[in-house]
């Protein structure tokens, strides 16, 4: 479904780690728009709800639903070393129909 780094894995690990509830938490990728036709993913840590289904991809819980597998499958989270910040690759990125001229 999708790929966690190994040096993803253990910033992700870390931070969860730092939660009272840790045990409980995982990771959600949350859809977000970045302008006009795109979308982007930013990673949540939080509880599972209800309808998610949890799956363990590189020693991280991650949350998903059913309706999202298709649109997660094949994205991989990436973390750079020297400042810790994360990337999210999708390598088909959703799309939507923008009215707007420049």
């Amino acid at each position: 479904m999708i790929t966690i780094t190994p040096i993803a894995a253990v910033r992700l690990a870390q931070m969860i780690a730092e939660e009272s509830d840790a045990e409980q938490l995982g990771i959600r990728l949350v859809p977000t728009t970045t302008g006009c036709g795109s979308y982007t993913y930013s990673i949540a840590i939080t509880e599972a709800d209800k309808h998610d289904h949890a799956r363990e991809i590189s020693g991280i819980r991650f949350f998903y639903q059913t309706h999202e597998i298709d649109q997660l499958s094949g994205t991989v989270i990436d973390c750079d070393p020297a400042t810790g910040r994360f990337s999210i690759f999708h390598p088909r990125p959703m799309q939507t129909d923008c009215s707007l001229t420049h």
